[in-house]
């Protein structure tokens, strides 16, 4: 949550009010009537009315000129700028998809990258596609590869030789870091800004505002190359989901681009044998006010704990990390760290994800570190308990609500890695909701306690009730 907001004017209606009748005797000694049917108070309190209005108005500004302050995405995004932090946008989900064939084959089966393949469910149709190229090797009936949610969407313009130019995205659904731009025929490479580019780099960045308008911009000749007029402009990315993806296992089962060899089409099926996870909407305010500050003091490498944790949970798809090194498991040697991720919504992450995760932190680590990626272990917690009601309230809604609050409490992003769940804190949770006399706790009777890499959440709750007897 933003800190609280805070009034550097010091000023509302009521103050500007007294304000102003206080200096009524220093202006004129006919002014005697400050009853509220004056029509000179009435006009004052118009005055004081706008006053306030203004007030509240520089307050905000002065407010949004702050990260922690801030309520407007576009101010948040401005600010989070300035430390070349980038708010993400949609997040596609990924899994891993298994191809088989009917039966072995005397030749090499290829499925190209981004073939599309498709899961209906009861909300509509889930596209995926191959993260990479996967072949089938000649005797073998089956390939696995990872995929990741979205349909593959191609916008075309053309350059228009002029400095700075802009290309604005039609699609709002544009999935994080699954963006190519191509220009005449040629893939150009991303930046974050001009700052470094030479006049023949050929850069592009990426800016996407808080409307989730995505605009492209090209270099203007001394920072980034400048393309001559009249040369096609091909942007190709995916247009996700974002948490929607977040399916079941098996719900894949339908390929949308036909695999040939020699003119013939080769029988194949594909489902994903993991969770799709790791989907998420766009990044929310409250986690750029978190994540923005924590990877400025990485300086975007990691030596630290607190380094591997802050860039594991800025990487999209990432919900939540911790690091074990050779202090918390004696089975992991000196220059060896462990990072376990949890994905955005819960569950556990996709072998893509986690790979994409090892390749990031890779790119970072001291160069004798050796870094792996490993899943949370999840340690479910069943509630068990008697609460006692008092007669004036119906105790089925009491029910109700003491559940709502468990759930809450025992939430994904209510918990911490290794957070111990206090025997105490579930009895007073209970025992505050309105309406409970007191409860009686049958299960947990003790204070369960986490190791590091494990994530509580809610297992099996049963809350029974009764009326607190006269």
């Amino acid at each position: 949550m933003p800190l609280a907001r805070i009034s550097y004017t010091a000023r509302d209606y009521e103050s500007i009010r007294q304000e102003l009748i206080d200096r009524i005797p220093t202006i004129t000694d006919r002014w005697t009537d400050f009853n509220r049917s004056d029509v000179g108070m009435t006009l004052l309190e118009l005055f004081c009315g706008v006053a306030d209005m203004l007030c509240f108005y520089l307050d905000n500004q002065a407010n949004e000129a702050y990260l922690p302050t801030a309520r407007q995405r576009q101010n948040v995004i401005h600010l989070t700028d300035l430390v070349n932090y980038r708010l993400d946008r949609p997040v596609a989900a990924t899994t891993t998809l298994y191809f088989s064939l009917p039966g072995a084959l005397s030749y090499h089966v290829s499925i190209p990258k981004g073939a599309r393949c498709r899961a209906s469910t009861e909300k509509g149709n889930v596209d995926f596609v191959t993260a990479e190229t996967v072949t089938i090797p000649a005797g073998a009936i089956s390939a696995q590869v990872g995929g990741i949610q979205g349909v593959p969407i191609r916008e075309q313009f053309v350059t228009s030789g002029e400095a700075d130019q802009e290309v604005v995205l039609a699609n709002r659904r544009v999935a994080q870091d699954d963006l190519e731009v191509w220009i005449d025929g040629e893939k150009w490479s991303e930046v974050r800004t001009f700052y470094d580019s030479a006049p023949t780099d050929k850069h592009y960045a990426v800016v996407t505002d808080a409307l989730d308008v995505t605009r492209i911009l090209l270099g203007d000749g001394n920072y980034g190359y400048l393309p001559s007029a009249g040369l096609p402009i091909v942007v190709r990315f995916l247009e996700t989901q974002g948490g929607d993806g977040n399916i079941g296992k098996y719900l894949v089962n339908a390929l949308l681009d036909p695999v040939y060899y020699q003119g013939q089409q080769v029988k194949l099926s594909v489902t994903n044998i993991e969770t799709a996870s790791g989907g998420a909407a766009r990044e929310s305010l409250d986690h750029a006010r978190k994540q923005a500050p924590a990877e400025i003091a990485t300086l975007w490498r990691a030596v630290t704990k607190s380094d591997y944790i802050a860039l594991a949970e800025g990487f999209p798809g990432v919900a939540k990390a911790q690091v074990l090194d050779v202090n918390d498991c004696i089975n992991l040697g000196y220059y060896h760290v462990c990072v376990v991720i949890a994905p955005d919504g819960g569950g556990l992450p996709s072998q893509l994800l986690k790979q994409q995760v090892k390749a990031f932190l890779d790119g970072r680590k001291v160069l004798t570190v050796v870094v792996e990626v490993k899943d949370p272990v999840y340690i479910p917690i069943n509630v068990n308990a008697t609460i006692y009601v008092y007669r004036n309230y119906n105790r089925f809604l009491v029910e109700d609500e003491v559940r709502r609050r468990i759930d809450e409490y025992l939430a994904f992003d209510a918990v911490t890695f290794g957070q111990d769940i206090h025997f105490s804190d579930l009895v007073s949770l209970i025992d505050s909701t309105e309406g409970v006399s007191h409860v009686v706790m049958s299960n947990p009777t003790k204070d369960v306690i986490l190791k590091v890499g494990e994530l509580p959440y809610e297992g099996s709750t049963t809350i029974n009730s009764t009326y607190v007897s006269t």
